[in-house]
């Protein structure tokens, strides 16, 4: 990151993801934030497609859809403050969704070497920003939790389950 790091410092702990961090850990993490700046129509990252860095936006507007073609399904608009892309640090999946540019944005990434190296020189720094990145992955569970009960409501079926049936054991 080059320009505005002293607006970046001010700005980074009121996102929940890096709340709680000393300042030395929010001037790690601002050295090894890349900038981006993208333009209406462009895709900051595809379904299906390996991913190895999650997204901040900084300013501007994404929409996040799953699907393809004519089968897109627009499932989440995001703007300043928020985060996309996060699931990519945790597991080794393809990513989940696309993401395209709504509103030129200006979006910093962290990628999962950036955190690897935060996890060698800046332990506590590493832990603070892990338990913020579960206690968001917590919030969109419940989140989504609480859309699939209000969908299942709307077809008054209580027989089948939304998500998966019960796990079997394969042996005993």
């Amino acid at each position: 990151m080059d320009d505005n790091v002293e607006d970046t410092m001010k700005w980074l702990p009121s996102i929940a993801l890096f709340g709680g961090l000393e300042e030395p850990t929010l001037k790690r993490v601002v050295a090894m934030m890349a900038v981006h700046h993208f333009e209406p129509g462009q895709e900051v990252c595809r379904q299906d497609e390996s991913g190895r860095a999650m997204f901040l936006i900084r300013s501007g507007e994404v929409m996040v859809c799953r699907g393809s073609g004519d089968r897109r399904i627009k499932m989440v608009r995001m703007g300043p403050g928020e985060v996309f892309g996060e699931m990519t640090l945790i597991d080794v999946q393809k990513r989940s969704a696309t993401v395209v540019v709504e509103q030129a944005a200006l979006l910093f990434s962290l990628s999962n070497r950036d955190l690897y190296r935060l996890f060698q020189e800046d332990v506590p720094g590493y832990v603070m920003i892990l338990q913020n990145l579960c206690r968001e992955l917590s919030r969109r569970l419940r989140a989504t939790n609480q859309r699939l009960q209000s969908l299942a409501e709307e077809h008054e079926d209580n027989e089948r389950t939304l998500i998966r049936p019960a796990l079997r054991p394969t042996h005993l």
